[in-house]
């Protein structure tokens, strides 16, 4: 399994948090009490998945809470992705209909 990792920085106006590797229920957790200190906190978050190589449903589960939270909130969330992207990360968003629903830049 690829080295996984998961980092908070938050500037003035906007947080990103950024993925790395695989990233599945173990680190949902983590990525969940994470996002919602942050919202509840009013802060934008963008989730920058450029480096995942995969997540899995639980992961999606957190992304989607936290997506819905933002908008309940009125709060920008985002999240990021490049051409480095694992293709599963783009596989299981694509399957699942979030590429349409969240707010994703590439």
């Amino acid at each position: 399994m690829p080295a996984q990792s998961m980092s908070v920085n938050v500037d003035q106006d906007r947080a990103v948090i950024k993925l790395a590797g695989e990233h599945e229920a173990y680190s949902a957790d983590k990525l969940a009490r994470s996002l919602s200190a942050l919202l509840a906190e009013g802060v934008p978050v963008t989730v920058d998945l450029r480096e995942a190589s995969f997540i899995d449903s639980t992961v999606v589960g957190v992304l989607i809470g936290a997506h819905r939270r933002a908008n309940d909130a009125a709060l920008d969330f985002v999240l990021l992705l490049g051409s480095e992207t694992g293709w599963p990360v783009r596989r299981i968003l694509e399957v699942t209909g979030l590429e349409s629903e969240l707010d994703v830049l590439e």
